[in-house]
């Protein structure tokens, strides 16, 4: 075998290829609404509901995720709403 067979294919994107623009995301994190802090437990009881209409901030959604928590600081129990466009 030769060295040209063995070696391995340049890494990285091909020359000539044009970067990708992609869409910015605005995100607000959740907070407590006792303390304000945006740090919380790991999220149980998730449900998710195909739903479609406009969110608060402006954008569509055509889903809507409730996920219940509690705030790790002073344990207030919340409930985070998510508006998500999935293609």
């Amino acid at each position: 075998m030769t060295t040209a067979a063995l070696s391995k294919p340049k890494a990285g994107r091909p020359k000539g290829s044009k970067t990708e623009q992609l869409p910015i995301v605005d995100f607000v994190l959740p907070q407590c609404s006792k303390c304000k802090s945006s740090e919380r437990t790991g999220y149980n009881n998730v449900k998710t509901r195909a739903s479609s209409g406009i969110a608060p901030d402006g954008y569509p959604y055509n889903f809507v995720s409730r996920k219940r928590t509690s705030c790790r600081n002073c344990g207030q129990r919340r409930i985070d709403v998510y508006y998500e466009y999935v293609i």
